[in-house]
């Protein structure tokens, strides 16, 4: 493996977004501050610049408090700091609190690429369903139970999900005549088994977590035979070139749409999933899905 192979997805999405600042000649973008909370963790940058990755605060049992909680005084002396220097500081940090940081900075750098007019004037499909690509006939994984898992229901042969959280989290206990689990209609896998569902993938729907977690090579590579590899959730903002030259075909993620509420929000709405409900904008943009 070459020099350019081995660099990790954040350390491409970085040389991408200095190249595309450059090319543009866009102003430099500063640190404001930063919003934590136990799910998500933002950045706000000037000129319009948000953006979020997952914490893995308080949500996963793999991680405690020594990987994930920030360190305040150190984000602290980070604001009034350009946001590329501070991306780019973090940028070989394994801690999963720094990586968390560094995605949700590309990301906010990433929000002026992330507009229907900048994806079609670079070629790519925005609007895409994936639900409507989906065949009867697919084998599809969902890598990360949550809210899309019901999306796919009945619209594939056969719906596998993988988590890295405990099979029992997500198993609902139905007592009656007989005693059965479920989601119906759902296999819930253990990340340990994401090789072997995802090589067998139709479909693989990707949560922009691994990401923050440094799965997205392993996995997006397991299903390199799937026809649509997607990558969702407000972690997946990050400028979409990098993430099409790396295994994925569709993003499906979310911008911020109103900065200046956004931030606002953070502070003093009741939790960041409010304020991200509130002020985002949703997109799906694709490049090379083969429907044959």
């Amino acid at each position: 493996m070459n020099q350019s192979d081995s660099r990790s997805i954040l350390e491409k999405a970085y040389e991408k977004l200095v190249g595309e600042y450059r090319r543009l000649d866009t102003p430099e973008i500063m640190v404001k501050g930063f919003g934590l909370n136990p799910g998500w963790n933002a950045v706000i940058g000037t000129n319009g610049c948000c953006g979020v990755a997952m914490s893995f605060q308080d949500n996963n049992p793999l991680y405690g408090n020594e990987e994930t909680l920030q360190d305040l005084e150190y984000l602290k002396a980070c604001v009034g700091a350009p946001l590329f220097d501070v991306a780019f500081a973090n940028l070989t940090d394994e801690r999963l609190s720094r990586r968390s940081v560094v995605l949700a900075a590309l990301n906010a750098l990433s929000q002026p690429f992330v507009t229907d007019e900048v994806l079609q004037a670079k070629g790519y499909a925005v609007g895409l369903e994936v639900k409507d690509l989906v065949r009867s006939d697919d084998y599809m994984v969902i890598v990360g139970y949550g809210g899309l898992v019901k999306s796919y229901a009945g619209r594939c042969r056969e719906l596998h999900v993988t988590d890295q959280r405990p099979t029992e989290t997500f198993r609902t206990t139905i007592v009656g005549e007989d005693i059965c689990y479920g989601p119906a209609g759902i296999t819930v896998h253990p990340s340990e088994e994401n090789r072997e569902v995802l090589e067998q993938a139709d479909v693989a729907i990707i949560t922009g977590s691994t990401l923050v977690n440094g799965t997205f090579e392993d996995v997006v590579g397991y299903a390199k035979h799937a026809r649509i590899r997607a990558l969702y959730g407000s972690s997946a903002q990050l400028i979409p070139d990098v993430l099409f030259e790396n295994g994925i075909n569709v993003v499906m993620s979310v911008a911020i749409s109103d900065p200046v509420r956004f931030e606002y929000d953070v502070m003093n709405a009741p939790d960041m999933e409010t304020a991200l409900r509130k002020h985002q904008r949703k997109y799906n943009v694709g490049v090379h899905i083969n429907q044959e």
